[in-house]
């Protein structure tokens, strides 16, 4: 094992290469290991442009790459070091293959350094280079030797055990005039969200689709004759988006934005709206995040947010316009007929009389039926459908003072007429002064 401990520097030590090597493991060591007592994912690539030229050929190469790999190695390419060579996809059988990014593993036993007329396995590759004296007037140059990282592209069947390496990319198909067609929706392994425009669109789309939902249901809320029969759950959504959205939006602006950090506010959207668009009323069983190979994680997560913000949800109570008619006669069109089967029917009464006597003689004196059946059931004096008093208004409407609650009864015989019918019809007899009624679904 390589050794990592600092040089000690006394007065009239010989100095060997040895010392300056073993200094620069320990300084890299240190901070290695500083940073991951931070965080365990700090590697991954921040850059990446794949030549589709190459693609055409059937060859992989990479044009741009930068990023640092699990081993704490920093590369730069093509800006500070040396573009690896590209990739050959042979054949077919290669098709689903991930593509990483590789670099040797420090291994005492194997030479660290390629010189310029050798082709080994080293972690870095020797060049020559002119670097100026910048602490000098003269400012002159020298040639010096500096070490390149040697990387390499590798596919996922290889033996990587003596790498260090990151995902870059997969392999889609191979096509039969030789060219080869990378998997557009993979996520490669890194530290910065902006290497990854098909993931930056994603979070785009779902803080758009958040910012739509949010606006559809303020407006729903706040519109006549629908605000007062909001079910609670309406505002608790609203409520949820508004806190929500505004902090994706945030996430989205930054101009350096960590992977886990992105996956653990999606993964806190997608759990709490299933409150509400999950029938099970629980978070999904998500992967959970997987920093050498997101495209699982986010992709899961994300379907998973793209269906919660679809679902339309419809609100429990509806209000049904009446149309007053001639010789006391009101009419409710329905115009969704899975109410009918799907929803109780709650009537509310208000007129200038004792609430007690209102509740008597109310229900006495009217008849409910379809409007095809109505006028038989006047003429014939045929009870229609009953309607029962309720003590108190039901939870999914508002309480309005000097109102009673009706429920039309869905278990009488009468109930049958309404299939097929065009809606409900009701007929007051009688002298209520001031009566004023409205009529609700409540969907079960």
């Amino acid at each position: 094992m390589i050794p990592r401990n600092r040089v000690i520097w006394n007065e009239g030590l010989f100095i060997k290469p040895q010392h300056f090597q073993q200094q620069q493991r320990y300084n890299e060591y240190n901070l290695n290991e500083r940073f991951l007592s931070v965080g365990r994912y700090l590697y991954g690539i921040s850059q990446l442009l794949i030549n589709p030229e190459f693609l055409s050929f059937g060859r992989v190469a990479v044009d741009c790459v930068v990023g640092v790999m699990p081993d704490g190695t920093v590369f730069r390419i093509p800006q500070e070091d040396i573009l690896p060579d590209a990739l050959e996809i042979e054949d077919a059988t290669l098709t689903g293959q991930i593509i990483y990014l590789a670099i040797p593993l420090k291994n005492e036993s194997l030479l660290e350094v390629d010189w310029p007329s050798e082709k080994g396995t080293g972690r870095y590759s020797s060049r020559r280079q002119d670097v100026k004296d910048i602490q000098s007037i003269d400012g002159d140059t020298a040639p010096i030797e500096i070490a390149s990282p040697h990387l390499r592209l590798m596919l996922e069947k290889e033996d990587r055990s003596a790498y260090a390496s990151v995902a870059i990319a997969k392999i889609r198909e191979k096509r039969t005039d030789g060219s080869v067609v990378l998997e557009p929706d993979f996520i490669p392994c890194h530290f910065d969200v902006s290497c990854s425009p098909q993931l930056h669109r994603c979070i785009n789309e779902i803080a758009g689709l958040m910012k739509e939902r949010a606006k559809g249901i303020a407006q729903r809320l706040g519109s006549s004759g629908q605000g007062a029969i909001a079910d609670v759950s309406d505002f608790m959504l609203l409520q949820a988006l508004n806190r929500l959205q505004p902090i994706l939006q945030h996430l989205v602006g930054l101009k350096s934005l960590h992977p886990e950090r992105l996956y653990e506010t999606l993964s806190s959207i997608c759990g709490e709206l299933a409150t509400f668009t999950d029938e099970s009323r629980l978070s999904p069983e998500l992967l959970g995040y997987n920093h050498d190979m997101p495209s699982d994680s986010f992709w899961q997560v994300i379907r998973n947010l793209r269906q919660s913000l679809s679902v339309v949800l419809e609100p429990r109570a509806v209000s049904i316009r009446l149309d007053h008619r001639k010789y006391g006669l009101m009419v409710a069109t329905v115009n969704d007929t899975q109410l009918i089967e799907n929803a109780e029917f709650i009537l509310a009464v208000k007129a200038d009389m004792p609430l007690e006597e209102l509740r008597k003689l109310f229900s006495q004196q009217t008849k409910v039926s379809s409007v095809e059946k109505i006028r038989d059931l006047i003429s014939h004096q045929l009870p229609g459908i009953p309607v029962i008093s309720l003590p108190v208004a039901p939870r999914q409407l508002p309480y309005y003072s000097g109102y009673t609650y009706y429920r039309l009864d869905k278990s009488s015989n009468a109930w049958a007429m309404l299939k097929g019918s065009a809606g409900f019809a009701f007929h007051v007899a009688g002298a209520f002064e001031g009566l004023d009624l409205q009529f609700w679904a409540i969907r079960d």
